[in-house]
This record gives C-alpha cells, sequence and structure tokens, in this order.
C-alpha cells in the first residue's frame, strides 16, 4: 500500500491572514484620515444677507522687518455686494489701510520669466549656475554671502 502524503492547515493559519488582511485595510482607512489637508489664513468677506459675494483669486505679499509683518493682499472679487466685513484672524490689534495696486504689477514684473536663446547644451563660463555675483544687484547673492 502506497503512502499518502496529506497537507493540512491549522485554523491558525488561516486566521492570521484574514488578520493580516483586516490590518492592512484598516492601515489604508487611518492613511487617508491623516491626508494632509488645505487649509486658508486669508480670513472671509461676508456680504450682507441678501446679497452674494465671492472670490476668484487673492494674493498676497507678506514683508517681516524683525518686529513688524506687512501683508499686502489683493483679491479678484465678484458678486452684488455693495459692501461687505472682511474678516482675518490676526494675533492681536491690526492696523488696515488701502495698499497701492501697482505693488503686484511691479512684482509680476520682476518675476516673469527671462527667455535667453542659447546654441549649445552644457552652460559655459559666466552662464548660470557659473555666474558670479559681483556687487551690481543682478541676481540673488551666492550662499552665505550678507
Amino acid at each position: 500500500m502506497r503512502g499518502t502524503h496529506r497537507t493540512t492547515r491549522t485554523p491558525g493559519a488561516r486566521t492570521h491572514r484574514v488578520l493580516a488582511v483586516v490590518v492592512a485595510l484598516l492601515a489604508l482607512q487611518l492613511g487617508s484620515l491623516v491626508a494632509p489637508a488645505y487649509a486658508c489664513g486669508c480670513g472671509a468677506m461676508i456680504p450682507s444677507r441678501d446679497q452674494r459675494i465671492g472670490v476668484d483669486r487673492e494674493e498676497s505679499a507678506v514683508r517681516w522687518d524683525g518686529r513688524t509683518e506687512t501683508v499686502v493682499m489683493r483679491f479678484n472679487v465678484h458678486g452684488n455686494a455693495e459692501h461687505a466685513a472682511w474678516i482675518m484672524p490676526v494675533p492681536s490689534r491690526a492696523g488696515v489701510t488701502l495698499g497701492d495696486p501697482a505693488l503686484f504689477d511691479a512684482l509680476d514684473r520682476l518675476t516673469e520669466p527671462e527667455q535667453r536663446d542659447r546654441f549649445h547644451f552644457w552652460p559655459r563660463e559666466g552662464e548660470w549656475p557659473f555666474t558670479e555675483d559681483h556687487g551690481d544687484g543682478v541676481g540673488a547673492p551666492a550662499p552665505g554671502a550678507a
């Protein structure tokens, strides 16, 4: 009589597999809960009850002088509200004035891409990244330079 070989799985092995799948699914669910959330710290515009207002775009420029932070904001606003309250959370009492609308136009000009035609692949002497700051105010200073 020939012998037969029979393998049996213990109930514990199947339980471990099911448990591993359940733990993996729970970890996946928890991972989706800790995904980064988008936040807006710019405040809100609130019109009167029968009027509507919406903001399509917000731009901000921030200046810090070591003691005072100045935030200049520009909004693209649409709606039928003639008046609205603007609420912005700040750490203490803040002064509010109208900003210079030319500021963002100047920032757009200063940060627009510069097009240069170059007919070789590798940079040569005098081209970025081989340029040096010669004190002419053009470009950012070298790292560590004050």
